[in-house]
């Protein structure tokens, strides 16, 4: 465990950038003029001439998917899941580019578990929303919290650019900070009470800010990430994730219910968003002792959401594989996995069909 540092002042520009601007080039004219029951093939016709494109990235990317799963199984196969992970991605920056047309973008969206909310707030002290790092997630949970009419105050990064769930590591620049994160939160703030950005520097400004909306009974959003003033390494699959111990720590100091919400996708335009009943903190010798038990749970109950929805996932690339058992993965297993990669097209399908 060690603390997570806040950037220095970021350079101007960035590869990252140049690609995202390339992306948001070629997508813009799908998300404004295709009908959205076309974006997931379209989309995926880029994902396969990127995967077949790029093989060594390809195979790269399945070696790592097996390594993470180890012996557990998902219903596709890993070449399939590689390609399926950008769909994803893809699919995500179509919605947020629709967003921007008059008119918008509107799902379809399901809200369940909200009595856990209500719950939560008929004590007096407000509620930690815990949303997940996978795609889709950051705009579509506001999207349906909004629509019954829960106000969020959201806790977020300084800068996380406009594909926050890209497997392309964001390292923050000014031009990223100023033009292309705009896109997506200026579509986000939309369905927000407000923004609460963590500062740069480190301070905790915002920290009393929150604590005053939970005081108020109010509700607080925190995208569950490595950012924030503490951070722990937890078992994950057959890794370490890497999580800020930020929304534990906020509820408990106000005494707020700590409730993680998870979302996932249904079929075109159909998502379901699941507020999940409150995490229940134990008796600790220390409130780190508590934060750090609260974090485990939550990355137990992450772990088998990836598991059920392995697709939408952006942590696959950036999760750290633990020594022992990446070396005691088979070669010849992650062989057969890559071997796949020509089936991609066929169960990718079975995938998109399966979730509709």
């Amino acid at each position: 465990m060690r603390p997570t540092d806040f950037p220095p002042r970021a350079p101007l520009f960035s590869r990252t950038d140049v690609f995202e601007v390339m992306t948001i080039s070629v997508l813009t004219p799908i998300a404004w003029l295709a009908p959205e029951r076309a974006w997931l093939p379209l989309g995926h016709v880029l994902s396969l001439a990127i995967a077949y494109a790029w093989p060594a990235v390809t195979r790269a990317r399945v070696a790592t998917l097996a390594r993470a799963l180890g012996p557990r199984r998902v219903e596709c196969a890993l070449g399939a899941l590689r390609v399926a992970i950008m769909d994803g991605y893809m699919e995500e920056r179509l919605q947020i580019l629709r967003a921007q047309k008059p008119g918008g973008w509107r799902p379809r969206l399901r809200l369940l578990g909200r009595e856990h909310l209500d719950a939560a707030l008929t004590h007096g002290r407000g509620a930690v929303l815990w949303t997940p790092p996978v795609s889709y997630a950051d705009l579509v949970t506001k999207m349906a919290l909004h629509e019954v009419g829960v106000a969020v105050s959201h806790v977020s990064a300084f800068s996380r650019g406009f594909s926050p769930n890209s497997c392309l590591a964001w390292n923050p620049t000014r031009f990223g900070t100023t033009v292309l994160s705009p896109l997506r939160t200026r579509i986000e703030d939309r369905y927000l009470r407000e923004r609460i950005a963590l500062p740069r520097d480190g301070s905790l400004a915002y920290a009393r800010r929150v604590e005053r909306r939970l005081r108020e009974n109010g509700v607080v959003s925190i995208r569950a990430g490595e950012i924030g003033h503490r951070a722990l390494d937890l078992p994950f699959l057959e890794g370490r994730v890497r999580l800020a111990t930020g929304a534990p720590s906020l509820a408990l100091a106000a005494s707020a219910a700590l409730l993680p919400v998870f979302t996932t996708r249904t079929g075109p335009g159909r998502f379901d968003v699941v507020i999940e009943p409150a995490l229940e903190s134990i008796a600790a010798a220390s409130r780190h002792a508590t934060v750090d038990d609260l974090t485990l749970r939550y990355t137990r109950l992450l772990e088998r959401y990836v598991l059920r929805h392995p697709e939408i996932w952006s942590g696959w690339y950036t999760m750290q594989l633990d020594d022992a058992r990446r070396d005691a993965a088979p070669a010849a297993a992650v062989s057969r996995h890559a071997r796949r990669d020509a089936r991609a097209v066929t169960d990718v399908a079975k995938l998109a069909a399966g979730s509709q």
